[in-house]
């Protein structure tokens, strides 16, 4: 015969504590003294009880569960970014107690207001949505909305939205400062417009081009599409040469770009860096094992992750009441970028 499962009712029963008290010891609240935690602990493992996140959550009104929401991109799991910072909000969160449920941006999901609908019914106690697009207007929902919310690695300007991100804008000024240092004035940038972000990194870029003390630089833009890839970047460097043949320099936006640039001036009998320098952004793991190696600038991801987490459970716990980190950036230099040739 098997023996019956045990729920947290029988456990308050036997343990002679309140459903609440015994619910708060499982959540290791620290409020609950010693002896009480002993006494539940004690019958918990007597029968080797482990609670659903139901239970647990009967005195906290807490699911101990962060949605996490990604871009419909194609094959958007595979994705190199969102995988540093997926696996960083996981490891806090698992770590603090806490699971993560992750779904997909969707019309689906989006139409069905899914993403309130999450939060209302406590099945998560906070969202963190990365790298939203400029038409996610449907997010002006959580302005001053009683849930916990926060934007990953993008900003929305005019918006009263929690957000942590890296300071795109301080990206690329050192993107700029590096290759205008090498003497480069034919520059061609590759950046997308789909989310704030990038806008803020194109439009720094060109003004720091533009301003350079030593003299203003000649820079070919061309969007590298929607979905930031070595794809797009491949087909955007076909551009770029079209339109400013005498290019020395192309920036990519990010890495996955700035690898489809290095490709395209392969098949074309293109030298990098001796006759095209090539840049990138993030740092991704891949950047320093392509050949030449890709100076970048680095954006730690899995951080972006981690801090991301620790401060949607703050806004959780309410230690505090909004958030807008910038995080800092730094220059990784390798051997895609060089002086402008010379001739």
């Amino acid at each position: 015969m098997v023996a019956r499962r045990r729920t947290i009712k029988d456990i308050a029963k036997e343990s002679g504590f309140s459903l609440s008290t015994v619910s708060l010891v499982l959540n290791n609240h620290p409020r609950i003294s010693q002896a009480t935690r002993d006494r539940v602990m004690a019958v918990v493992k007597k029968y080797n009880f482990y609670p659903n996140s139901a239970a647990r959550g009967l005195a906290s009104k807490s699911s101990r569960t962060l949605s996490v929401v990604v871009p419909n991109l194609t094959r958007v799991f595979s994705d190199i970014y969102l995988g540093e910072i997926i696996s960083g909000i996981y490891e806090r969160a698992t770590s603090q107690g806490y699971k993560i449920l992750l779904d997909i941006a969707t019309a689906q999901f989006i139409k069905s207001q899914e993403y309130t609908k999450l939060l209302a019914s406590r099945r998560a106690d906070g969202m963190l949505f990365i790298a939203s697009d400029i038409h996610a207007d449907y997010l002006s929902v959580f302005e001053d909305s009683p849930y916990k919310f926060l934007l990953v690695n993008h900003v929305f300007p005019g918006k009263k939205l929690n957000y942590v991100s890296v300071d795109y804008a301080a990206s690329a000024r050192l993107a700029a400062q590096h290759l205008l240092g090498l003497g480069h004035r034919r520059i061609g940038l590759i950046a997308g417009t789909n989310t704030f972000t990038g806008l803020q990194f194109r439009d720094e870029f060109l003004r720091v081009c533009k301003t350079w003390q030593a003299g203003p630089a000649k820079v070919a833009w061309v969007d590298g599409g929607e979905e930031w890839s070595q794809r797009g970047g491949y087909a955007a460097t076909a551009k770029l040469a079209a339109q400013l043949p005498e290019l020395t320099a192309i920036m990519a936006a990010n890495d996955r770009m700035a690898i489809g640039a290095m490709r395209w001036m392969a098949d074309n009998h293109r030298e990098v860096p001796e006759q095209v320098s090539v840049m990138g952004v993030d740092d991704i793991q891949l950047a320093a094992y392509v050949n030449p190696g890709l100076s970048t600038i680095r954006h730690d991801l899995y951080q972006v992750g981690i801090e991301s987490c620790n401060r949607i459970l703050q806004l959780i716990k309410g230690e505090i009441t909004e958030c807008s980190d910038l995080l800092p950036t730094s220059m990784v230099v390798r051997g895609s970028t060089s002086r402008v040739p010379v001739g």
